[in-house]
């Protein structure tokens, strides 16, 4: 997170520049709409003995007590975005002066008989105000077994996945002993006022003006990079998806289930059997897919179904490429499926990688042709991708909260218009938690999770065996790349 250099020298009359945001970081407002807001969370699951008193009730006060001292000390719950109007620029990143972390932590109850995961989803899409740091947790109490569950909702403007799950580490400790230090927080200098929008405008054209230089060899061909990957981009969002039972359309409501697999198991398996964990969740959601879609007698003997799948290009940005990737539902057998995966992601990162266009080549276009380009995504999006599937590496060992350990970890991704179901997995301690995040119509939810499970399942018995056959594979796929032990097909 960059800090905000907004602070104005009075002393020299001096202006120093503002932190405006990246073209990355507003696209990110413009996605959300009323029951769409576009907003990850962490629903994690702690050992309440800590925080026990001495009838059993669960000390919420000092709960939040303590997570209250801790956002108090993180700078990028602290800041703001200051949207701006025409003529002052960019929106701006900034401290907010009225910044009160005790307004941002709330607390409620596990109803009685409810489902968590389905609970904290439909508290999770509750629109975050805009004109205030964009984040906001909630203790919840009424879990069975000695345990409380804590939301932390932050949204995509503010971080991506990774930038999330260090944000939601930054209120928790590394060790059950940790003291928690009283660092002093600075007082925040007031917001930046019109004036100061418009100076800041300014000082940067002039920058622009006098740096500006005629149209080189060199700045010529960068623009026709941009538009050929431009032009590459929107190729890949042309040809329409399957129409399937899926909802389009999403409502206010949500359901979530939670698919728990053992890390280590899953990592041998994925060395085992030459492909990446990604790999092996986006087999294992075609294998959901098709469970889910077969019981509702869909036809899905050569179905196809096309997910939006985040990748690090080594930009620095929250998004540094999208890739699109064809599931092979149709596909009966998981192996199969496997392989027709990892030949899919191998091909998508090698153009990704060699500067073909994806779509978030729209960051790169003028405000005004950027705003038309995600208005176009939000209107026909749900036509050109069916889900999105998400995999964020999490912390390695357990983390605390004053003592109370977090025993499980959940990512939510959000949903967007149109497109309404979504897959995230997240990495902790040892273990791998995958939600599945969809509309609230869909109340057969736990068939996709089982068929999911089923496939994580056939990965790790394949696992043994699979080294045998690599060379036989690799004939009889004729390429000579591929590291699977079955032919990819065609």
């Amino acid at each position: 997170m960059r800090p905000w250099l907004g602070q104005q020298c009075r002393r020299h009359g001096e202006c120093v520049a503002l932190t405006r945001l990246r073209m990355d970081e507003l696209v990110n407002a413009w996605v959300a709409d009323r029951c769409t807001p576009f907003q990850i969370a962490l629903l994690g699951v702690f050992d309440a003995a800590p925080f026990l008193l001495s009838d059993g009730a669960l000390d919420v006060p000092r709960i939040r007590r303590e997570l209250v001292a801790r956002a108090r000390r993180v700078e990028a719950f602290r800041r703001r975005v200051v949207w701006t109007r025409l003529g002052e620029g960019m929106p701006v990143w900034a401290p907010d002066p009225a910044f009160d972390p005790d307004q941002h932590i709330g607390c409620a109850a596990l109803p009685p008989g409810a489902d968590l995961a389905t609970w904290a989803a439909d508290r999770i899409v509750r629109s975050l105000p805009l004109d205030r740091p964009l984040w906001r947790a909630e203790v919840v109490d009424g879990l069975p077994g000695k345990r409380f569950a804590l939301i932390i909702v932050v949204h995509h403007v503010a971080a991506d996945g990774l930038a999330g799950v260090a944000l939601a580490r930054s209120l928790l400790d590394g060790t059950p002993d940790a003291v928690l230090l009283d660092t002093p927080v600075p007082a925040a200098p007031p917001l930046p006022s019109h004036a100061d929008l418009i100076r800041d405008r300014l000082r940067r054209l002039a920058v622009e003006l006098r740096s500006a230089r005629p149209l080189s060899g060199a700045a010529s061909r960068r623009l026709r990079d941009l538009v050929r990957q431009f032009r590459d981009a929107s190729a890949d969002l042309r040809t329409r998806t399957s129409e399937t039972s899926l909802p389009r359309q999403v409502g206010p409501t949500r359901r979530l289930v939670v698919v728990r697999e053992p890390l280590d198991e899953v990592r041998r398996a994925g060395h085992a059997l030459g492909a990446t964990v990604n790999d092996l969740l986006l087999a294992a959601a075609s294998g959901g897919l098709r469970a889910l879609l077969s019981a509702r007698g869909d036809d899905v003997a050569a179905l196809t179904l096309r997910t939006s799948v985040p990748a690090a290009t080594g930009a620095g940005h929250q998004a540094g490429g999208i890739m699109l990737v064809d599931l092979p539902v149709g596909e009966p057998d998981p192996l199969r499926r496997l392989a027709a995966i990892h030949a899919a992601t191998g091909r998508a990162k090698l153009r990704l990688y060699a500067g073909a266009g994806n779509i978030t080549e729209v960051v790169h276009l003028p405000i005004p042709l950027a705003r038309i380009g995600m208005r176009w995504m939000r209107r026909f999006g749900g036509t050109r991708v069916n889900l999105f599937v998400t995999d964020v590496p999490g912390p390695t060992a357990p983390l605390w909260l004053a003592g109370a350990r977090m025993l499980e970890a959940v990512p939510v991704a959000p949903l967007v218009q149109n497109v309404g179901l979504g897959i995230a997995a997240l990495s902790y301690a040892g273990k791998l938690a995958v939600s599945v995040h969809a509309d609230g119509s869909v109340a057969d939810l736990e068939l996709l999770a089982d068929g999911m499970a089923a496939d994580f399942a056939a990965f790790r018995a394949a696992a043994p065996t699979a080294g045998r056959a690599v060379d036989d594979a690799q004939r009889a796929v004729g390429s000579g790349t591929s590291s699977l032990p079955w032919p990819v097909p065609q």
